[in-house]
């Protein structure tokens, strides 16, 4: 099964290939017509969401609440994706289903709709300006570790010149 830890390709494949197998989901509609936007942080941020950290055991990121509760010490690579990865919970809630609603699964698809989430959060993080708009408005240091984090912060980190990093996307 795949998590948080599988990379990109194996993780897109996964969630392609069960988009094939299980096609009456409702979740494939609802994140088509309805993806994670920077009008949908801003509708959190309405909501007084807010992002803390600090530590847990065995996650490396849940919601309590209005709070997206990040693990403390994360690289900012993994605490993007965990931050993207609660979005999208946030996001789909109904679809993706957090907290007791889980029970109504079987531990199968309860592992099948967390690798959709994953991968949903992957996605939307290797877009620079919702990862941007994200970082940023939820008061979080902007690095820059990739080419996605690299369009979104260049102006504002200073990194050592990396000519190559237009032509590489890491999802992973």
């Amino acid at each position: 099964m795949v998590g948080a830890h599988v990379p990109w390709l194996e993780l897109d494949v996964f969630v392609s290939d069960l988009r094939i197998k299980k096609p009456y989901l409702q979740i494939w509609p609802g994140i088509e017509r309805n993806p994670i936007s920077i009008a949908s942080i801003d509708a959190l941020l309405e909501q007084e969401c807010v992002v803390v950290e600090r530590p847990l055991n065995l996650l490396l990121g849940t919601i309590e609440y209005s709070k997206i509760v990040l693990q403390t010490g994360l690289d900012p690579y993994e605490r993007d994706k965990t931050l993207f990865h609660e979005l999208a919970h946030l996001h789909h809630p109904v679809l993706l289903c957090l907290g007791d609603s889980y029970s109504y699964f079987s531990e199968r698809e309860q592992l099948q709709r967390e690798a959709i989430t994953e991968w949903l959060g992957r996605k939307a993080r290797a877009d620079p300006t919702l990862l941007r708009h994200a970082v940023l408005s939820f008061g979080l240091e902007p690095h820059v570790y990739d080419q996605a984090s690299y369009k979104a912060f260049n102006d504002m980190v200073k990194q050592p010149a990396s000519p190559f990093i237009d032509n590489v996307l890491l999802m992973d």
